[in-house]
């Protein structure tokens, strides 16, 4: 691994309803995968100073809140940066004084949002709840009773309770039962899968298309049909045909014109998208992050193979969230769609160069640095910086795609 890296992922963090309110945004510059206080000075300090003045927050974050990990030394001198998107999140596992009490102190009293990481309640840490405005606490290292008792003692405080390391949806379930405000992890990634439930017959609908697609001898005519079916489908193709993202020459009129000018390739790749965008019960984010891993994916294949190999790339990026999307086990979902064999073990078991691109991917979008195969990309001239600098693209890249594609984000 690097000596040093200029590396930031973001994750989500959501309301009640699943929408998102705030990203934490995550570093490691230590060699192992945990905070590592001898430099995490330096690790929170390069977070704040990519987010803040290289990357531009809101190409980072949008207009959301901005969780920041912030040692001691940090909370005694904090940067002079816009307080009101920037969260300050207290390390767990700090000595608790007078000097830390006092820069807390100092910290509310500028009016900053402080959040307390990893929050388990002893003498010690009791007395800094009356600074806190967020408390989080892990639900993998608590249990369930546990979780209980600190939540009946934070809750008089008027403090946020967010719950991290949310991994299933049963726990987010109890999470919200039990009190909980906010909820940080990753079941968003993993399907919602319910014993002996039909597949919503939009659903099904959805995947008959991407069946259709994946046939390499489908006709143009069968394609634009299917298309046509669904109105907003339509809509929202054209719309983005005719977007400045394709910089066409002239207008496009009609799905068939789409279909010839583009190519099927990237027809497939679109309807894919947007087919997928318009499941009405998923989360906004599941989106976003389906259209990150493809574009990463994409954005890797094009350093390592060139622009003419990175179909394949996208769409192992893209659909290795559709389990999620359709709250069914993937394999039965690859099955049905009828994907090439590499593409369904690049997917299923990460296999192959798509494959190893998605795992370094996933790694990566969970911070976990010290497990992406860094030289398997140096063999293909992608160091550190370079790998940070494409998932900076690729967010922007996904931000205005988002809007071209006419996904918008429920509201509170």
């Amino acid at each position: 691994m690097p000596d040093c890296l200029p590396l930031l992922a973001r994750q989500p963090i959501f309301n009640t309803r699943m929408k998102v309110v705030a990203y934490e945004l995550l570093c490691r510059s230590s060699n192992v995968n945990r905070a590592d206080f001898s430099n995490g000075d330096a690790a929170s300090s390069q977070v704040l100073l990519n987010a803040f003045t290289e990357l531009s927050i809101a190409n980072v974050v949008g207009k959301h809140m901005a969780f920041i990990n912030f040692t001691r030394n940090l909370l005694q001198t904090p940067p002079p940066f816009d307080r009101k998107q920037l969260v300050v999140e207290v390390l767990e596992g700090q000595n608790v004084d007078s000097a830390m009490l006092h820069a807390l102190k100092v910290l509310r009293e500028h009016q900053y949002t402080i959040a307390l990481d990893d929050f388990v309640l002893t003498p010690e840490t009791q007395s800094l709840i009356p600074y806190a405005d967020i408390i989080k606490l892990d639900v993998l290292h608590l249990s369930p009773q546990q979780l209980i008792e600190h939540i009946e003692h934070i809750q008089p405080f008027g403090i946020k309770l967010l719950a991290e390391k949310v991994e299933t949806y049963e726990m987010l379930e109890f999470c919200k039962s039990v009190g909980f405000d906010l909820f940080q992890g990753y079941f968003l990634a993993r399907p919602q899968i319910i014993s002996g439930r039909k597949m919503a017959d939009n659903k099904q609908s959805v995947l008959q298309l991407m069946s259709a697609l994946q046939d390499p001898d489908v006709p143009v005519e069968k394609i634009e049909k299917m298309i046509a079916r669904d109105t907003v489908l339509s809509f929202k193709l054209l719309r983005l045909v005719n977007s400045a993202a394709f910089g066409l020459a002239r207008k496009v009129d009609s799905l068939k014109q789409a279909i010839m000018l583009l190519g099927l390739n990237k027809i497939k790749n679109w309807v894919n998208i947007l087919a997928m965008s318009n499941l009405g019960d998923k989360p906004h984010e599941l989106s976003v992050s389906a259209l990150t891993r493809a574009r990463m994916c994409e954005l890797i294949a094009n350093e390592m193979n060139g622009k003419s190999k990175s179909d394949g790339f996208f769409t192992v990026g893209l659909f290795s969230t559709l389990d999620a999307f359709m709250d069914a086990p993937m394999a039965s979902l690859l099955d049905s769609i009828s994907l090439s064999p590499h593409i369904n073990d690049a997917i299923l078991k990460q296999l192959g160069n798509e494959g190893k691109v998605l795992e370094i991917i996933i790694r990566y979008e969970k911070g976990l640095w010290d497990d992406i195969d860094w030289g398997y990309l140096a063999a293909h001239n992608i160091s550190a910086e370079k790998l940070a600098q494409i998932y900076v693209e690729t967010l922007e890249w996904v931000d205005k795609t988002i809007i071209d594609l006419g996904i918008n984000e429920k509201s509170n």
